[in-house]
Order: C-alpha cells, then structure tokens, then sequence
C-alpha cells in the first residue's frame, strides 16, 4: 500500500470529520426524500446532500445533464475497481467516495432540472449494476486466499439478488418498501473498510476487507430473502382479490404450444 494512498485516505477522512462537525453545529433541513433513512445512513445522506450543494450549483452552471453524471460515477467506480484489484484498497475507497457522490449528484439535477423520466430511471439502475460488478470483482481478485474471493463474490451476488427483487416486483406491480441492507448500506460500509485498512498491517488489512464483504454478503442475503417473501405475499394477496392478472403466457417451442412462467 501506497505513502500516498494512505495519504489521500488520511485528507479525506479528516475532511469528512471536519464537515460533520460543521454540519452538527448549522443542522439544516433534511431533503423531503432522506427522511425515510434514520440511524448512521440518514445522517450521513443528510450531510452529502448538505455539502454538495456547491457542487450542484457547479453542475447547473456548466449544463451538465444527469446522464453524464450517471456515466461520470459509473467511470469512477469502475476505476475503483481497477484499484482494489490491485490492493491499491485506500485508492479505491477515495475514488468510491467520488463515484457514489456522482450517484447522488445525477438525481438531484434531474430533479433540478425536470429531466426526470424512464429512460434515466433505467440507465441509473444499470450502470449501478455494473459499478457493483467492478468493484466486488476487484476485491475479490486482491484478497490474498480463497475465503476472501468467496465472500466478495457472494457479496455481489446477493447485492443483485437485492435490486432484482425490487425490479421483479414492480415490473409485476408490486411496490417494495425499503428495508435491510441496500445500496447506501452497502456502499458506506465498503467505502470506510477500504479507507480504513491502509493504516492496518496487511494482513489485518485484507482480514477488513474479507469481513466487510462477508457482512454484505450476509446482510444483502438477508434483505433480498425477506423482499422475496413480502412481494410473494403482496402478490398471493392482490391475486387473491382479482388485482393482478396472471403472468401465464403461451410459448411455441420445437412446434409444441405450452404455458410457462417468465423467467426469474
């Protein structure tokens, strides 16, 4: 690891500290949207948004559209990636930060600016698909044996079984309330264990990591399990009262006509 990685490690953590506290003492209002979050994940999404204001009064002033912002972060985070792949870990954490202030940044100008619709709706989910596909693949190709690439793999797995659930259910027409551990979860969890393993011996380093993945294995494992359970149930009862038609769909393969689920 890096003099310099810990250093930029070492900068970002003091700054975040200093602006906790001044965040403390100014307590703004919280955005409508981020009262849904409570405990450490709500305070730390009140206080991004807070300190990105200037950052979206930059973003205004230049034009930029929110699709570049969403391919701007998902760069970012595929660098990320890159970086943990290569044990460069307090690196990726840094540009990490970056990348998931970009995904914050391109909802509020979409917002700002109307230019909210599907089509943004649908590149924002797939992109964040493959930034956690780059940054669980390099971190399981730099912990050092074969337990630590197991739970990095199993993180990412279960963290798309997570948003395939929600997807699934309201692509049936079933809203899905917000519970467990998410993508913010994920992320801010990631993000300080990669920050905080460069001042740790190595291997107390990668035991960091290994442990972080393993708890978002865990963890995401959980909440997709219990959002397959309540939007099977939201559904068995909206069938029930004659509010969802069936998914049944006639198929011809090989010349023979039958009936299947859809796939997933």
């Amino acid at each position: 690891m890096s003099d310099s990685s810990r250093l930029a490690a070492f900068l970002l953590l003091g700054t975040a500290v200093v602006t906790w506290g001044l965040y403390g003492i100014v307590r703004p209002s919280p955005p409508e949207r981020m009262k849904v979050y409570s405990g450490p994940i709500g305070f730390l999404g009140r206080w991004a948004y807070w300190v990105s204001r200037p950052l979206l009064r930059a973003a205004a002033a230049l034009h930029l559209s929110a699709n570049a912002i969403t391919a701007v972060g998902t760069l970012i985070t595929v660098a990320a990636g890159g970086l943990a792949a290569v044990g460069e870990w307090a690196w990726a954490g840094f540009l990490l930060v970056f990348g998931s202030w970009c995904d914050l940044l391109d909802g509020e100008i979409a917002r700002s600016t109307q230019t909210q619709g599907k089509a943004g709706a649908f590149l924002d989910s797939n992109l964040d698909r493959v930034s956690e596909i780059a940054l669980f693949a390099g971190l399981a190709a730099s912990l050092p044996d074969r337990a630590g690439s197991f739970w990095a793999v199993a993180a990412l797995a279960s963290s798309l079984m997570v948003s395939y659930a929600r997807a699934r259910g309201e692509g049936l027409g079933v809203d899905c309330p917000n519970f467990g551990m998410e993508r913010p979860h994920r992320v801010v969890l990631l993000m300080f264990a990669m920050l905080l393993a460069p001042f740790l011996p190595d291997r107390s380093g990668a035991l960091l990591i290994e442990g972080a993945c393993a708890l978002v294995a865990v963890g995401a494992g959980a909440t997709a399990l219990g959002r397959m359970v309540v939007i099977h149930q939201r559904l068995r009862s909206a069938e029930a009262k004659g509010e969802v038609a069936s998914t049944e769909r006639p198929r011809l393969f090989s010349g023979r006509l039958f009936t299947r689920r859809p796939p997933g």
